[in-house]
């Protein structure tokens, strides 16, 4: 689960970033509002920030996209030239990624994209868009740039959605003076997104810019992927139950059989508490055996499935294609302590049957 969620939250921070910086004024799922010049002044601001590693300009637009017989309506997203896309050069599938330096007027677009409109590397994207003209009516403009690559990130709300392009084209069709939309800065250390966001508020005017986290900005998956962790609660109650049930038979079998002993023990002035550790220690060993067995078998699986991915997954429904590993060293320390404890503490039960055995009886126990 821990290496599911952290393969989900990589995609989406390496779609958007670990923050996004926008109008105050926007509103979720509504077309974000442009910005003009005078706030792209900030830029240095933002970057001097610590803890800040990369900000990038982009301009996020709403387009109709026409392919060979179908349209689509689409999201454009510009960047500049130095945008980062070592994420997306790494879900290419074929192609490559825009070199904006060379030629602004080319776009990387998805494979779920490609396949409905029959796009491919090689023709050119017809996108229009509206624009606001002085006497405020929208009419449309298009754009047409040469696809250059066809990525897959696996999350098809974002794939069948977006493509990016340069932000000089988008700047083209948005309204007067603006010039972007957003800013989407990534982070040195993701586990220090709300000391960036304090330094990031303190360094910018407030009443301005709204700034939000990856878990923000993308809401609903960050809310599902926290749902799993009730499914790994619930799959450690019950695994632990299970063992914690095994447990306690195995001891009263161990009780069973060497009543004999239990009675000559008592016979010879041993104490209930004495011979009861007895017991509680023999099957705190086998607890620890089978967790040093499963220990191996489970980090054995766990290394080979990182290092081949034998156990693939559906990508349309999980978002990945095969079952990611992320090893905590932590976790396994707790979830192995935590079992040997509660062990120990429920194995007190049974082992408080040996205080109601007669000594003459248990001798004579056959």
């Amino acid at each position: 689960m821990s290496g599911f969620q952290s393969g989900i939250k990589n995609k989406v921070i390496g779609i958007n970033g670990d923050l996004v910086i926008d109008d105050i004024s926007n509103t979720e799922g509504a077309e974000p509002i442009p910005m003009g010049s005078k706030l792209l002044a900030f830029t240095p601001d933002i970057q001097s920030v610590q803890g800040v590693q990369k900000v990038s300009v982009c301009a996020v637009r709403p387009c109709i996209v026409k392919g060979e017989s179908e349209i689509e309506g689409m999201v454009a997203k510009g960047v500049s030239v130095d945008y980062d896309f070592s994420f997306l050069k790494n879900q290419l599938k074929r192609g490559t990624v825009p070199d904006f330096t060379q030629d602004s007027n080319t776009v990387l677009i998805s494979e779920l994209t490609a396949g409905r409109l029959g796009l491919d590397t090689g023709m050119y994207l017809q996108a229009i868009f509206f624009k606001e003209d002085s006497s405020g009516n929208r009419r449309p403009r298009a754009i047409y740039p040469r696809i250059v690559g066809v990525y897959a990130t696996g999350l098809d709300d974002y794939d069948k959605l977006h493509f990016i392009t340069s932000i000089g084209l988008i700047q083209k069709v948005l309204p007067g003076s603006a010039r972007f939309t957003q800013w989407e800065v990534r982070l040195q250390n993701m586990d220090k997104t709300r000391q960036a966001i304090d330094n990031l508020s303190r360094k910018l005017p407030a009443g301005v810019f709204n700034i939000q986290s990856a878990a923000r900005y993308n809401r609903q998956i960050f809310d599902w992927l926290a749902l799993l962790d009730t499914n790994v609660a619930i799959i450690l109650t019950l695994m632990l139950l299970v063992a914690v049930i095994g447990m306690c038979t195995t001891l009263l079998i161990l009780i069973t059989e060497r009543t004999n002993m239990i009675g000559t023990l008592k016979a010879l002035g041993a104490g209930e508490s004495s011979i009861r550790k007895v017991f509680q220690y023999q099957a705190i060993f086998i607890t620890g055996f089978g967790l040093l067995t499963g220990n191996l078998i489970g980090l054995g699986l766990c290394y080979l499935q990182h290092r081949y991915g034998f156990i693939t997954l559906n990508t349309e429904t999980y978002y990945v294609n095969k079952v990611l590993i992320e090893i905590h060293p932590m976790h396994i320390v707790w979830v192995n302590l935590g079992t040997i404890v509660i062990s120990w503490i429920v194995l007190y039960f049974p082992a408080r049957v040996i205080g109601r055995l007669s000594p003459i009886k248990s001798i004579k126990f056959q």
